[in-house]
């Protein structure tokens, strides 16, 4: 019989107790873990965690604790859902048949599917707002840290030294032209100018004075406009546009005017700061750009199942697909990874999320993905980035399923806590 050392017996044993006591509160208090699931996001590097057969980072050891904790019995299966099942067997089945990587179905499993089921889990027994409201405030908060990280030269979280191969890849400040690019705690300026690039729709639709929002729409801004990050600066500026044309349901007209002209402002001030950065940047800019151009040659080189075949790797263990050690596209990352039909399956998904906001069925989450698109076809879903857009994918499905069919009268959220004695009395 194998000897387990009782220290190790022993730590088990309080995780298990911890996991437990952990379900009950949360079963409860399902307000406070939609804010701890946000203080994971926005203040937890991806490295830290915990090795348990793979590795669980902190953001996905709570998302588990989210959906372990949800009702799915009260969720309405819809289309998208269907196809997102369809996309999961398919991945299933290639590896099983050995087509496709153990570390990249672990990627979909684990770093996908995982927030995409929790976001469509949480509007079960938690109201849009209250979501709406701590992505807001998370974003913001993330956002003063990004502005305080560049005037100081400061990363906070990178002094969260964990000896892992995560860290190693993610524990590096980036420069352009001289001046910090900042991350905060997502180990990529890219991913913390597309995430808070996200997170600005929450925050046009918070419910909170129009004040406030325009105020904490401004730091968004500057945030993302100090990551440089081309891809983040141009998702924000798609996604107010969006948000201000399509969510009147959810947005007050006085409160849409003011974004656009607010971001109309800030353009006008910040983008020659932006061109003068990227110009002085030379050849790093337009190396980059040329870099992601070139990518497209390689959608030739995909398999309709499974990883490409020109995928190889050296006894160093880099990884290559052609030529290209790094792929900064996600849909080219994807096809040459799962095949051009599971690249297709996903296309399907984003258009069918697309087609939504034509037809005039947009809500703040649908907003966000779908002015994602060209984040998807320019740079990879990494570090807490990933996370979040599977997650508000899902709360897309979510939120859409609850909007009312045509000749329906509107869904009325009651706070009974506003009530009237008198109403409360009619009520019992």
């Amino acid at each position: 019989m194998m000897d387990i050392p009782l220290q190790s017996v022993l730590a088990i044993i309080t995780a298990l107790c911890c996991a437990v006591a952990a379900w009950f509160v949360f079963r409860w208090a399902r307000r406070a873990l939609v804010v701890i699931w946000c203080i994971a996001l926005f203040f937890v590097p991806i490295w830290i965690g915990v090795q348990a057969g793979i590795f669980f980072s902190v953001l996905t050891a709570v998302t588990l604790m989210g959906i372990a904790t949800s009702s799915p019995s009260a969720v309405k299966v819809s289309m998208m859902d269907v196809l997102i099942a369809g996309f999961a067997l398919l991945i299933g089945v290639t590896f099983a048949l050995g087509w496709i990587t153990y570390g990249h179905m672990l990627i979909v499993a684990v770093g996908w599917l995982v927030p995409y089921v929790w976001g469509r889990l949480i509007l079960t027994s938690v109201p849009a707002s209250w979501v709406y409201s701590c992505l807001a405030g998370g974003a913001v908060a993330a956002a003063i840290l990004a502005i305080i990280e560049f005037l100081t030269g400061v990363n906070l979280f990178i002094g969260l030294t964990v000896q892992n191969e995560l860290y190693k890849v993610w524990g590096d400040l980036q420069y352009r032209s001289g001046l910090l690019r900042v991350e905060g705690a997502f180990g990529h300026s890219i991913a913390l100018g597309a995430s808070l690039a996200i997170c600005v729709v929450f925050v046009v639709a918070a419910p909170w004075p129009a004040w406030l929002r325009l105020v904490s729409q401004l730091l968004v801004m500057v945030a993302v406009g100090v990551t440089f990050s081309r891809i983040g600066m141009i998702g924000l500026v798609l996604t107010m546009c969006l948000a201000a044309a399509l969510l009147a349901r959810f947005v007050p007209r006085q409160v849409r005017i003011g974004s656009i002209t607010l971001l109309a402002l800030v353009v006008v001030v910040g983008a020659p700061i932006i061109v003068d950065v990227m110009t002085e940047a030379g050849q790093e800019a337009a190396g980059s750009a040329e870099y992601r151009g070139d990518l497209l040659r390689l959608i030739g080189d995909m398999a309709p199942f499974g990883i490409t075949p020109t995928w190889s790797v050296l006894p160093n263990g880099e990884t290559y697909y052609g030529t290209f050690q790094s792929i900064d596209s996600e849909l080219v990352l994807t096809g040459l990874r799962f095949g051009l039909v599971a690249l297709g399956l996903l296309l399907i998904g984003l258009g069918i999320a697309a087609v939504s906001l034509i037809r005039g069925k947009a809500t703040p989450a649908s907003v966000a993905l779908v002015a994602q698109i060209p984040a998807f076809a320019t740079v990879a879903l990494i570090t807490q980035y990933a996370s979040l857009v599977w997650f508000v994918a899902g709360l897309a499905v979510a939120s859409y399923t609850l909007l009312p069919r045509a000749g329906a009268s509107p869904r009325i959220e009651v706070d009974l806590r506003v009530r009237s004695v008198a109403e409360r009395a009619l009520l019992r």
